[in-house]
């Protein structure tokens, strides 16, 4: 290693200020894309779209880290409720703990805007990340003892170098996350928020608080933080998007890492163009990613995939399911819930076709129904199905 940073000074800049006038643009384009998707589908629709995406942003934040998990083995995994005995794949724990982060987070007012900076929301996301990992998934190359999921490099006193930067001295890793929590966390407006929120994810990647597993911290960081921003929509994934560009995700973060280019480049020891540049490929990424879902998501375009999928998938076809199904699937989908006689009346069949269309459509996974004479159904997402209707939803980029 060359040299070590072993002062908070090595952070600046932190923020950009002023901000550019298109990145302010671009945040408020985020604002109105987010608007246009929450107005789509009823929350009904949405909710069970959210937990779709949560496999999604497990799937491609492994994969970003070179781990390829099947999206229905992640499916089949995450109905199993955890034990504390129980050894699960890393991609399974990511949508345990993202599901328990977003419910901390949309229950009442949900922590303060300063918290998701803190060094123990840091070390939480690590420590539910890995906890239940096995020992060769905490070995770390070069390393006797195993990572101790969410102990920070301070405690372990380790000195890591990745490809090719040096992380900061492990003396610096507290004050440094400590400095960036008062620095990010005093933000009030909800653009310059954004704006913070993905240079941090910058900066917390180039502190390197842990010995592995950083990439897929910051990321659920950075996906929580916009969620409490309101951004985060359930309907669109920003892991989806860096897999997707992960050759300029990586490209991006080492340029950003590079140290001041002289007097025109800010007046902190770090690349200010370099970190502008990173921010606006982030917001380029999410913006990008609203907007292929609301592509996907357009109610013609989804009609005509569902009558695709029921008159050609082999698993329609092996269930006996009718052309005329896929009407009443994209009323169910458009509306959110029905009653299971109108559901029933939308296929236009007779009564005892239509009892059996609708069993078979429940064990497809397509319709939920809580219980076979429930009176109300809702629309079901299974993977294999999601990626019939929402097209490279989970396609291997890398």
């Amino acid at each position: 290693m060359t040299e070590l940073y072993d002062s908070i000074s090595w952070l600046e800049p932190l923020l950009i200020d002023p901000v550019p006038a298109d990145m302010v643009e671009m945040a408020d384009l985020m604002l109105t894309l987010k608007g246009r998707l929450e107005g789509l589908y009823p929350h009904e629709t949405a909710d069970r779209i959210a937990q779709l995406l949560q496999l999604t942003n497990s799937f491609y934040s492994n994969l970003i880290e070179g781990q390829y998990t099947e999206p229905k083995v992640i499916e089949q995994k995450a109905r199993i409720k955890r034990s504390a005995k129980q050894l699960t794949e890393i991609a399974t724990s990511h949508v345990h703990l993202q599901r328990a982060l977003e419910r901390i987070i949309d229950r009442d007012a949900g922590p303060e805007w300063p918290r998701l900076f803190s060094i123990s929301l840091v070390s939480l996301i690590h420590r539910g990340l890995f906890r239940d990992a096995s020992e060769q998934e905490l070995k770390i190359e070069g390393l006797e003892a195993p990572m101790v999921p969410g102990e920070l490099r301070d405690i372990a006193q380790l000195n890591v170098s990745v490809g090719q930067h040096d992380a900061p001295a492990f003396q610096a890793v507290r004050p440094m996350l400590e400095r960036m929590q008062v620095v990010y966390g005093r933000i009030a407006d909800p653009r310059y928020r954004l704006i913070a929120a993905l240079a941090y994810h910058h900066r917390l990647a180039w502190v390197h608080p842990f010995p592995d597993g950083n990439g897929r911290v910051v990321r659920m960081i950075t996906h929580l933080q916009l969620l409490k921003l309101g951004l985060a929509s359930p309907l669109w994934s920003i892991s989806r998007g860096l897999a997707r560009n992960h050759e300029a995700y990586y490209q991006h973060l080492a340029q950003a890492d590079q140290h001041r280019q002289g007097d025109l480049d800010g007046r902190g020891q770090l690349s200010l163009k370099a970190l502008q540049a990173f921010v606006r490929f982030m917001l380029r990424t999410c913006i990008d990613q609203m907007t292929y879902m609301l592509d996907a998501l357009d109610r013609d375009t989804l009609r005509a995939r569902i009558e695709r999928a029921v008159a050609f998938d082999e698993r329609f076809i092996a269930a006996g399911i009718k052309p005329e199904a896929a009407r009443a699937l994209h009323i169910l989908i458009t509306q959110g819930a029905v009653l299971r006689n109108d559901f029933k009346v939308y296929m236009g069949l007779g009564e005892r076709t239509a009892i059996s269309q609708l069993k078979q459509l429940v064990l497809l996974g397509v319709v939920d129904s809580p219980s076979p004479k429930s009176r109300i159904i809702h629309p079901g997402f299974p993977v294999w199905f999601a990626q019939l209707v929402f097209p490279d939803l989970h396609k291997r980029f890398l």
